[in-house]
């Protein structure tokens, strides 16, 4: 098997040295997602990024042939835990049941402005 850089206009494009995700076989390993608006630039409050962060993840798994419902472990990254339960109300309301596994961690983040960052690893059916 070989790695398959998985690229989509329907997430942000990486700034950095790194890949949207990777495909290995029936496997899908994303980046983390921030909850940047692709279109203004702009980050709201954590319920906002969250649906952002979300909504890319979305984009970049239906780009690699899976989706939201074939995630297998999530892990979520916030930088305030006080953030946790408006994080997930959103969580609850978008991810497909039964839920994947999950980790959640409270640290800093990348960009000031970020208050979650997801990533995800997902199987492609077939």
């Amino acid at each position: 098997m070989k790695k398959i850089p998985i690229k989509t206009e329907g997430a942000p494009i990486p700034t950095g040295p790194f890949n949207q995700a990777i495909r290995w076989g029936d496997l899908v390993f994303t980046s983390g997602q921030a909850g940047r608006n692709r279109e203004t630039g702009k980050m709201g409050d954590v319920a906002d990024q969250a649906r952002r962060c979300l909504a890319n993840l979305s984009a970049v798994l239906e780009a690699a042939g899976t989706s939201l419902e074939h995630a297998l472990k999530v892990t979520v990254y916030l930088r305030n835990v006080e953030d946790r339960d408006a994080f997930n109300a959103v969580y609850v309301e978008v991810m497909p049941k039964p839920f994947p596994a999950r980790t959640a961690a409270f640290c800093e983040l990348g960009n000031p402005d970020m208050l979650v960052e997801i990533e995800v690893v997902a199987g492609v059916p077939g």
